[in-house]
């Protein structure tokens, strides 16, 4: 099995420090003048199943055509198989029609993966998980909030009960994985905010249903984008009566001003993100703090290797 890393970030640099030379498939990718990509593979991979490691994150459109063409070049060069670990997959906001005469772009993600020559995608905490259903081949949803729950508990101060803790779910759609973080930290309190929306990024209203007076407030979510939802939310709670809040989401989008906003706001102690989006060179202070999951990355290419099953390795990180 060879590893082709298009994810040149921290998390890209972290993988790649584990495997030999012969391990890694070399490339040249360039730009001509006009944008248009070009990629051309250094080594042969004739009958070889080939793992791609790569981020469709902004700038989005560049990197998912990136994945494409190199998903072409591996399919043109004899490639037995191509699977293609995605940490955030791009466009998976994009599940349903919220107005008529609107696409479907995570459907349409799906096809194009699909007819480019990927054979399986691996990804982590998908925005909704019945995106799954749009995939004609196998797909796997790492779930890293499971994992973080899991580890949460483990370096926990012994002088902090889990009794002074509530789990917070921004919407009603993360309830899920609000609870999921919830009992694999052991958590016994769990808040849901109802919010409404006018429009995407705007919350125009919101309402806690559940206790959090005196509470240290954990909010789960899957992604931050603009932060406008995490800021508003936290207000909110602290009008409440909690004490601090802490933010866990996986994927750090963090749009626009998203990083001076969050770093400023005093009612968040901290945001703790998953490396599958790098924007460390961004940071201001230590409100934003980075979680790497290179090791769960390794695991699961690992796990590839040898032939063995992505659910046992998955079972193994949160019953250790």
């Amino acid at each position: 099995m060879k590893l082709l890393v298009l994810d040149d970030k921290i998390l890209g640099q972290n993988v790649l420090k584990n495997y030999k030379e012969e391990d890694i498939i070399p490339y040249n990718y360039d730009k001509f003048k006009d944008g248009e990509m070009i990629v051309e593979l250094k080594k042969p991979v004739r009958g070889d199943d080939v793992i791609v490691l790569a981020t469709i994150s902004d700038p989005v459109n560049e990197n998912f055509v990136k994945v494409l063409i190199c998903v072409d070049a591996l399919k043109r060069a004899s490639a037995k198989s191509i699977t293609l670990i995605c940490p955030y997959l791009g466009y998976s906001r994009q599940d349903r029609r919220a107005k008529a005469w609107q696409p479907i772009t995570a459907r349409l993600v799906a096809d194009v993966l699909e007819c480019a020559g990927v054979d399986r995608v691996i990804t982590c905490d998908l925005h909704a998980k019945q995106i799954e259903g749009f995939y004609s081949i196998p797909i796997d949803n790492i779930p890293l909030m499971v994992i973080l729950g899991h580890r949460w508990k483990k370096i926990l101060p012994k002088e902090f009960n889990p009794n002074d803790f509530v789990v917070v779910s921004p919407d009603h759609g993360g309830v899920t994985r609000a609870r999921d973080f919830m009992n694999h930290a052991e958590i016994p309190n769990l808040v849901v905010i109802n919010k409404y929306r006018e429009k995407a990024n705007v919350v125009s209203s919101m309402q806690v249903i559940g206790d959090v007076k005196d509470k240290y407030c954990i909010i789960i979510d899957d992604l931050v984008d603009t932060g406008g939802t995490l800021i508003k939310a936290s207000a909110e709670l602290k009008k409440l009566g909690a004490k601090m809040i802490f933010i866990y989401t996986t994927h750090g989008v963090l749009s626009g001003d998203a990083i001076k906003n969050i770093s400023s706001c005093d009612d968040i102690e901290t945001l703790y993100i998953t490396n599958t989006i790098d924007k460390t060179n961004q940071l201001i202070n230590d409100k934003i703090k980075y979680i790497d999951i290179s090791d769960i990355i390794v695991g699961i290419i690992d796990t590839f290797k040898n032939n063995g099953y992505l659910s046992e390795f998955i079972l193994s990180l949160i019953q250790d």
